[in-house]
């Protein structure tokens, strides 16, 4: 993509903020196998974690 991008550990860069563009970034590197090497997928927070949180860090979109 000619420097459209760039991707470090768990932060990806892209030269043009919009939805396009993101949408164009993530075809690309799905395309290119390398989009689990760009992002880190992290395991859920488990009940007994929530104290590590600031109170309604978990609020539902929908409350």
């Amino acid at each position: 993509m000619s420097g459209a991008y760039l991707w470090s550990s768990d932060m990806v860069l892209i030269d043009i903020v919009s939805r396009e563009r993101l949408y164009e970034v993530i075809d690309y590197l799905i395309y290119n196998g390398e989009f689990e090497s760009a992002f880190t997928k992290y395991p859920d927070v488990d009940v007994e974690e929530d104290h590590l949180y600031p109170e309604g860090f978990f609020k539902m979109s929908d409350e």
